[in-house]
């Protein structure tokens, strides 16, 4: 698979697209097929160098993920192939979301709200986990269509329940 390997801590001159193994789901493991990713603060924070005993170079950073089950693992319940997911990978635990596929813990997936498009979704993991109930107070001001304001309270609602 293609990924951004982050080869030395600087500007964003320093991905470099590679090819690497695809991975494979373990038990209560699900493989997903990236369809869409952001850039927020930590990744650029991460970008720049600011966790350097944290993230170990070379590496694949990125923490927004929106996508399609490919497989999962052993004792997976919750979601088969073909499904529609959005999570937030693990911070500073494996490989980022920069890559064609990612492998996740079942149980820090979500089904994608089907009012948001997966650019839309992957925009909202961690920033939607990180402001919780004020997205709708910034959605109703006139930011957004209504279907912003259904996915911020799905997002809301799916964070308090963690």
């Amino acid at each position: 698979m293609k990924a951004q390997i982050l080869k030395t801590f600087a500007g964003p001159e320093a991905f470099e697209l590679s090819e690497v193994p695809k991975p494979v789901p373990q038990a209560g493991q699900v493989l997903v097929r990236v369809h869409a990713t952001s850039i927020n603060p930590l990744d650029y924070q991460i970008r720049r160098g600011d966790y350097p005993d944290l993230v170990p170079l070379p590496a694949i950073t990125g923490h927004d993920v929106s996508g399609v089950v490919e497989a999962v693992g052993p004792g997976v319940t919750s979601f088969v192939p073909g499904d529609e997911v959005w999570y937030t990978p693990q911070i500073f635990d494996g490989p980022g979301s920069y890559a064609e596929y990612h492998v996740a813990a079942e149980s820090i997936i979500g089904k994608k709200p089907p009012s948001l498009s997966h650019l839309e979704a992957a925009s909202l993991t961690l920033v939607g986990g990180t402001g919780g109930k004020h997205w709708s107070c910034v959605l109703r001001s006139g930011w957004g269509r209504a279907s912003w304001c259904t996915a911020a309270r799905e997002a809301s609602a799916m964070w308090r329940s963690r």
